[in-house]
């Protein structure tokens, strides 16, 4: 297998110009939200409650780690429409808040994401798969994740499972691993405007990762990465960076997902209308971009507007920039295991811009 990369050490600006196709154009129509799912807390133990007052959602409750510094809950469903806002209470203790959905549907939401009582990093975990509309917004103090993995690690071996039962009291740190046990890891879909405060982090982690909405971390790092069954990624942060590594599983016993999470065709048709051709679902269930017929499948991320100090946009499969206006003040990772695509119009040229270093690799093209 042939490495295709390219790296710079200077301010680049890259414009691609691709005259006879005009997909960016299809992309600047908004995803609109067919529903969205009810807040159910879930029936487990955990300890997760929920008041409702009006559009006010807020979460309380939940269980923590041994020395808590970390709070978790668990939810049958999570979802909003664009009139409702969920708060998560915090207090100066917590570090992270971590919520699993357990329900086996997709997550809906199309309104407002917040923390309140403290600085805490927010970690929002459903193998079903996620689809934030385009009223869809934070106010997070801290870092975001959003991820479809199965299981996330704490410490050296201590397993967070998004379904059954946890011994709480040893997840103790931050986050350090995904792992995605299944064969079919569930999708992530942004079509809305999910910035972080200045100086975190938000990281979209899936099976397959489409944003034709804005990712935004001002001075500090948006992670896009999809990723296939059957892998654990690592994340660390030396520094200010944050690295992933992609390894086989080393747990031969970690369970297997009770429901199989919606297949990207299936998690566009019913969780999402008015797509607007940006994306289509063609009558065989090939999901493709509009009028360029590039085919979207599991592995593959589409980006279309991302601003950061660092950024990192990492596919198994295809990473596809459309009509993409990229933006770090520090370095730019352009990665694809397969080919990194881009596509353009006359009224929105694809640009690329680094203060840092820009690195672009595909394994089979560029």
């Amino acid at each position: 297998m042939k490495a295709v990369w390219w790296h710079s050490q200077w301010l680049w600006r890259i414009f691609y110009l691709i005259g006879e196709i005009y997909l960016g154009i299809a992309i600047l129509y908004p995803v609109h939200v067919a529903k969205a799912d009810s807040i159910r807390p879930a029936a487990d133990g955990t300890g997760t409650t929920i008041t409702i007052d009006g559009n006010d959602l807020t979460v309380d409750g939940g269980t923590f780690s041994g020395d808590g510094s970390n709070l978790f809950h668990s939810f049958e469903k999570l979802g909003l429409n664009a009139e409702q806002t969920v708060t998560f209470l915090s207090n100066p203790q917590i570090r992270n808040i971590v919520g699993r959905v357990i329900g086996g549907e997709a997550s809906i939401v199309d309104g407002l994401i917040r923390v309140v009582g403290g600085n805490s990093n927010l970690v929002l975990v459903n193998p079903a798969g996620w689809v934030f509309g385009a009223n869809a917004r934070l106010n997070v103090p801290g870092d975001l994740t959003v991820t479809t993995a199965n299981r996330i690690g704490f410490g050296e071996d201590n397993w967070f499972t998004s379904f059954g039962s946890n011994d709480y009291k040893t997840l103790i740190g931050n986050p350090k691993t995904l792992a995605f046990d299944s064969n079919q890891p569930g999708s992530i879909i942004n079509a809305g405007n999910l910035e972080v405060l200045e100086g975190n982090n938000l990281t979209l982690i899936g099976g397959s990762v489409i944003s034709t909405g804005n990712v935004s971390a001002p001075n500090g790092t948006v992670t896009l990465a999809a990723v296939d069954g059957g892998n654990l990624v690592r994340i660390s942060q030396p520094g200010n960076l944050l690295n992933i590594e992609i390894e086989l599983p080393t747990d031969a016993d970690g369970e297997q997902l009770p429901f199989t999470p919606q297949d990207l065709p299936t998690l566009l048709t019913e969780g999402v209308e008015g797509l607007e051709t940006p994306i289509v679902v063609k009558p065989d269930g090939f999901v493709e971009l509009a009028d360029s017929g590039l085919p979207i499948e599991i592995g593959d991320v589409v980006a279309r507007e991302v601003n950061a100090e660092t950024a990192t946009l990492s596919a198994a499969n295809n990473l596809t920039l459309a009509e993409s206006q990229l933006s770090t003040t520090g370095d730019l990772n352009l990665l694809a295991g397969n080919t990194v695509r881009s596509h353009d119009s006359l009224a929105r040229p694809f640009i690329a811009e680094a203060l840092g270093n820009l690195s672009i690799q595909g394994n089979q093209a560029i």
